[in-house]
Formats: structure tokens, sequence, C-alpha cells
């Protein structure tokens, strides 16, 4: 089965979509549209009725959502959010669990968790918070925003293979459709190695400006386009030319 982006020329590339429960990599550099194109993805889900989680750990769900909502007229009231920004402070009960009311507000749900610190999040901390997020019912399709401010706060660097590993095997397993943003200029390989496929934004300079194009590096067990096509956001959403 497969799974839309809900953007056309980008569901072409990928010959109908993502393929249903697989973990995928969304590279890119700052301001290529990662966060916009991820979120777009979730709003395809949230249309069709799925459940949708998204996992900030870049910066506070509250200021990302309520900016794309606005900028784009997009209806996230549904979604499920989960605020993992690291913290250097000590804690023992924190407004982890977020939700967005049918009003596009943000309510938090207080919840016990371990104390922690090195940025207060761990991957053993975020598949904890996970599970319990699965508990209150099924997921389909996952957002974690971004691997590089998780890589860069919560993975220590001796261990970090095998904390990557422990991450993308989490995700594999819980049947949900997954898309986990990083930045292009650290190093991906295991990131690469590990998700069943890879998609890379990029922002060249142009005469007029810049232009946005996106291509697929990797898609293990389906066909896709591997020329770079050109991407354009505007108000009116995210599209990507045939």
């Amino acid at each position: 089965m497969r799974v839309k982006f809900g953007v056309a020329g980008l569901d072409k590339m990928l010959e109908g979509g993502l393929i249903k429960g697989n973990t995928y990599l969304l590279m890119g550099d700052t301001g290529t549209g990662k966060t916009i194109l991820s979120a777009r993805f979730l709003l395809e889900g949230l249309n069709n009725g799925e459940n949708c989680l998204y996992i900030s750990v870049d910066k506070h769900p509250s200021l990302v959502l309520q900016r794309i909502m606005l900028g784009f007229g997009w209806n996230l009231s549904r979604l499920r959010v989960m605020d993992a920004v690291p913290v250097e402070l000590l804690y023992s009960t924190s407004p982890s669990i977020k939700d967005i009311t049918a009003k596009g507000e943000i309510r938090a749900a207080y919840e016990d968790s371990r104390k922690s610190k090195g940025g207060g999040l761990s991957v053993e901390a975020l598949i904890i918070k996970v599970n319990q997020e699965l508990k209150k019912g099924k997921i389909d399709r996952v957002v974690l925003d971004s691997l590089t401010v998780f890589k860069n706060f919560a993975v220590e660097e001796s261990r970090s293979l095998l904390s990557i590993h422990r991450l993308f095997t989490f995700f594999q397993n819980i049947g949900a459709t997954t898309i986990i943003t990083a930045s292009d200029k650290m190093n991906l390989y295991a990131e690469i190695l590990l998700s069943s496929g890879v998609i890379k934004l990029e922002k060249n300079p142009s005469n007029s400006g810049e232009e946005r194009y996106i291509r697929i590096l990797k898609m293990r067990g389906s066909g896709y386009d591997p020329r770079a096509k050109r991407m354009y956001i505007t108000e009116d959403g995210v599209f990507v030319l045939r």
C-alpha cells in the first residue's frame, strides 16, 4: 500500500507514494523546506482520517505548527504532538506531550518522566514517550523533526551508531510510516543505510533569487524517478513539477 504526500509531482516521482510502515530520511540544508514538506505529509494523513504524530526536537511545536497553519491555512487540529525539545536543566515532571485543540491552540498534558541531563533527552526516553502515545491508539504517520538536533543534544558520540540503529529499528517496528528530517551538512552515512528511502531537498542561487529542487536518492523495494525536480513553496502549499 502506498502512502502519499499529497503533493502530486512528488507522489508521481515515488510511483504512487511511500511504502506503508517504512522509515524514510528527508535531508537538506536549513531553509530547504523539510519541516513544511513533512507537515504536508502529516496533513495528507489527517485528511484521510489517519492518526498522525509530530515529534519536535528542533523548536517548540507550538511555534512551528502555528506558523505553518497560519501561513498555509492547513487544518492540523487533530495532529498529535510531542514536544521533545532538549533542555539543559534536570526535570522530573515536564509538559512533554502536547495536543493541538480544535482552535489550533497547544494544550500541554503533564506526565512524569525520568530525571536526565545533557539535553534532557535520550533515544530510550524518546522511545518510552512514543510507546506512551501508542497506548492511546494506533499511529499511522510519524514525523521526527529533526535528527540533527537530536544527535547534537541527546546522542553521545561514542554510542552514536548504536543509538541511531536503535532509533530507526524502533520506528521501523511500530508499523507507522515515518519521516525523519536531518541536515545534510552532517554525517548521515548510518541514517542513509538504515532508512528505507532518502529524499533530498536543495536550494540553489539563481538570477531570480533561489530555486528549490527535490530529488530521490534511494527508495528500497520501489521504483522511483531519480531526476531532480523543481519544488515550489507558496502560500497555496507545496508543489513539485512533473
